[in-house]
């Protein structure tokens, strides 16, 4: 800010405060890019940052001039050792600022950049940064739908082939499955609802399931789409399921289940709310990992139908109550 005092007299003491927030970003995806030997993440960042500061009349030379300053101190307080480093990435960030703005920078609909911004923050497990990104996919013209599935359920995707690849540890795989579901919780008030109103579901896991990510979001598309939603949870047991599905006069029931050891839990559930339906109208969809990697294992636990991702489960709800419309 020294360097500028027309900010501050222009923007007032929010210029500092949003000049320090956009430093420490900086600052945490220099760091992060170093220490898993990746300079390419922080171009990536510094391509989305530099595209996002200009919207708002912020030059992509001052955020240049910028990480080299956080550049040269953390090279100066961390030594020899990281040094090198850290002036790799720093150059690499300048370097990509300086080029043309490229497809992926703009708001026409191609969340790649924002997509990879978000992956890191959720392993830097900075929920402030996830939530900025987030924000401004929204400010540029992205829809809720569209966050959900090409943002949020493809970096998961991304951080399980980390972890499956043993290049990032179970903490960092939990850290940014938190962070995740901070985002989504931030998000739920202003999901963008259809105008039309298609009946009453529940999504939910079995008993002894623990990933409830997915689910989530699942049963926020569907709420998007036009459901009155119920959404449950995880580890749940069955007596309770078949409960709140009559008390909600449900029609359409989700079930989420993300290991081979759940499986008959999965059947025992349906089976239960088949016998309680007694003969009323009700389509059981399944989901999850345990159910992408075998395609066909919806038939054999009873199911109707099988949602290979969020925008599919939308669709295939729609397609089992024989409801049509627009799609998310």
């Amino acid at each position: 800010m020294s360097r500028h005092p027309d900010w501050v007299e222009r923007y007032g003491d929010r210029a500092r405060e949003k000049g320090i927030e956009d430093a420490r970003f900086h600052a945490d995806f220099l760091a992060a890019a170093v220490e898993i030997g990746d300079p390419e993440a922080f171009v990536r960042y510094e391509r989305w940052a530099g595209s996002m500061l200009e919207a708002r009349g912020i030059r992509r030379d001052f955020v240049a001039e910028n990480i080299r300053q956080i550049g040269d101190y953390l090279a100066q307080r961390l030594g020899a050792g990281s040094g090198g480093g850290i002036r790799d990435a720093v150059a690499a960030g300048v370097a990509a600022l300086g080029e043309p703005p490229r497809r992926e920078e703009g708001t026409d609909g191609d969340l790649s950049a924002a997509r990879s911004v978000f992956t890191q923050s959720c392993l830097n497990g900075d929920r402030r940064a996830a939530v900025t990104v987030v924000r401004e996919a929204l400010r540029g013209g992205a829809r809720t739908p569209d966050i959900y599935v090409d943002i949020l359920q493809e970096s998961q995707y991304e951080v399980g082939r980390l972890w499956q690849s043993n290049r990032i540890s179970v903490a960092q795989e939990h850290i940014a499955t938190a962070v995740t579901q901070h985002v989504i919780t931030h998000m739920y008030p202003e999901l963008e609802r259809m105008d039309r109103r298609l009946g009453a579901a529940v999504v939910t896991g079995v008993e002894g399931e623990l990933h409830q990510l997915g689910a989530n979001m699942v049963a926020d598309l569907l709420e998007c789409d036009g459901w009155d939603v119920r959404f449950l949870g995880t580890n749940v047991p069955p007596d309770g399921v078949v409960q709140v599905v009559a008390d909600h006069g449900a029609r359409v029931v989700g079930i989420s289940a993300m290991i081979l050891p759940n499986l008959p839990k999965v059947t025992a559930l349906i089976e239960r709310l088949r016998a309680h339906a007694a003969g009323r109208p009700l389509s059981i969809v399944v989901g999850g990992g345990l159910f992408r990697a075998s395609p066909n294992l919806w038939r054999q636990v009873g199911a109707d139908g099988f949602a290979q991702d969020l925008r599919d489960a939308a669709a295939t709800v729609r397609r089992l109550v024989g409801q049509e419309g627009s799609e998310l």
